[in-house]
């Protein structure tokens, strides 16, 4: 049941590479997954008698985001995600001491299985810019 507040919210997107999202000409082509996890905001104050219980859930791409003709595929995928939780009524929030919402790497950029392509923290910071998130490269602000 949405909480009382009838607010959901997110801490921000996490982003992971798929580098073989694609083949084209026998040639394989990357591209990038996003994901945000959204709450309501109920903490631990169910109340089954009222019917007032917390929910969460997942929203994502479904599929690897290539790169477009004239725009990267990571900004597509975030730009995405940001569209679609605007519509489904979630907010993106910033959490202590930081004063944006973030963008993540999938196990921050230390999974063996996901591994991040070169030079991702740059290319987070400069998307999570973009969009007025904060990542990695991001100075505390």
């Amino acid at each position: 049941m949405i909480s009382k507040s009838g607010r959901y919210w997110s801490t921000g997107i996490t982003v992971t590479w798929a580098p073989l999202a694609e083949r084209i000409n026998d040639e394989s082509y990357g591209g990038w997954h996003a994901k945000l996890e959204y709450s309501d905001d109920g903490f631990a104050d169910n109340d089954p008698d009222a019917e007032q219980v917390s929910t969460e859930g997942t929203l994502y791409t479904r599929y690897p985001v290539r790169n477009a003709k004239i725009r990267s595929g990571l900004s597509v995928a975030v730009d995405t995600l940001i569209t679609d939780a605007k519509r489904l009524g979630v907010e993106f929030i910033a959490t202590e001491p930081y004063s944006q919402p973030w963008l993540y790497y999938r196990g921050d950029g230390e999974d063996a299985e996901h591994p991040p392509p070169s030079g991702w923290r740059e290319t987070l910071a400069a998307e999570a810019e973009r969009v007025g998130f904060r990542s990695y490269a991001t100075p505390v602000k």
